[in-house]
């Protein structure tokens, strides 16, 4: 790469504001406990436990086959991420958490 290019890569990231947390490759998360407003009233729920949860032992409790949950998880974030909506109060914070989250709490259905 040029001197050039790892110049203006540079500049990008301080506009950006680009820090990435040690560790992560792919930037910083909003993780952590509970976060609250100015008022001291939680405002929503963070996901600690990363991929292991929701647990898929859990899942397969309520659908009995895997690929069905993946197919399921799939429509149903489709439908989270165009309508910016979720049936549940949600600790993941990208559609296929919450979709996973709604579907073991049993707020999605699907005929095969």
């Amino acid at each position: 790469m040029s001197n050039d290019m790892t110049e203006k890569l540079l500049e990008i990231k301080e506009k950006l504001k680009y820090n990435p947390s040690q560790g992560n490759r792919f930037g910083d998360y909003d993780t952590g406990e509970l976060e609250y407003d100015a008022d001291g009233v939680p405002t929503k729920l963070v996901n600690q436990e990363g991929l292991r949860y929701p647990s898929i032992d859990d899942l397969l409790e309520v659908v009995d086959s895997k690929y069905k949950l993946a197919y399921i998880a799939a429509k149903r974030a489709k439908i989270i991420k165009s309508d910016n909506y979720s049936s549940v109060n949600n600790k993941c914070v990208k559609a296929v958490g919450q979709a996973l989250e709604e579907i073991l709490a049993g707020k999605v259905s699907a005929k095969f």
